[in-house]
């Protein structure tokens, strides 16, 4: 990953990292990685107050939410990934970003919990970004509305989800 940064986005990675595992070793929590650093100073454009104030909103928003350790292969978790509700497209778009689409007409909420959606698409948005280009270039999250009706639409999951977006897991809106 070192050969595909510049000097001083190395030089902001390091500084990044010592202030965040300053923490985590106060909280007795893993460190994180370089790739992880890397990630958030990517979706802040490696403005090093930013990232940080970008992992402590993440990690509160996991936290609140309460997704700490995804289990994709298991249920329910496992099914929601499959139902094809949430996609990440192979194509980008022209500027190079991910593209991810949610599909509402593919929502039941009479069918499956908050917090299971919520577990999916950090999941699939987790995966996302692990692609160097996607962290470069941004994603573009699509909530396709087409032929969904009033019974797809859950007003809480869909604040949680703008939520999730906008603030809490702008990770993965840094291309807006």
């Amino acid at each position: 990953m070192a050969a595909e940064l510049t000097a001083e986005e190395e030089q902001a990675t390091k500084q990044f990292l010592e202030e965040i595992n300053k923490w985590t070793t106060q909280h007795g929590v893993s460190p994180l990685s370089w790739n992880a650093a890397v990630k958030f100073l990517m979706a802040r454009k490696f403005d090093v107050y930013r990232a940080i104030e970008l992992f402590y909103c993440y990690r509160d928003t996991r936290l609140k939410e309460g997704i700490v350790r995804l289990k994709p292969h298991e249920e329910p978790l496992r099914s929601e990934l499959l139902s094809g509700k949430f996609t990440i497209l192979s194509v980008r778009d022209p500027s190079g970003a991910s593209i991810a689409l949610f599909t509402a007409k593919l929502h039941q909420p009479n069918k499956t919990l908050q917090h299971v959606v919520l577990q999916a698409l950090f999941y699939l948005l987790d995966q996302a970004i692990e692609s160097f280009e996607t962290q470069r270039n941004g994603l573009v999250f699509i909530y396709d509305m087409g032929g969904s009706a009033y019974t797809n639409f859950e007003y809480d999951l869909s604040k949680k989800i703008l939520h999730l977006l906008k603030v809490g897991h702008t990770l993965f809106t840094s291309h807006a």
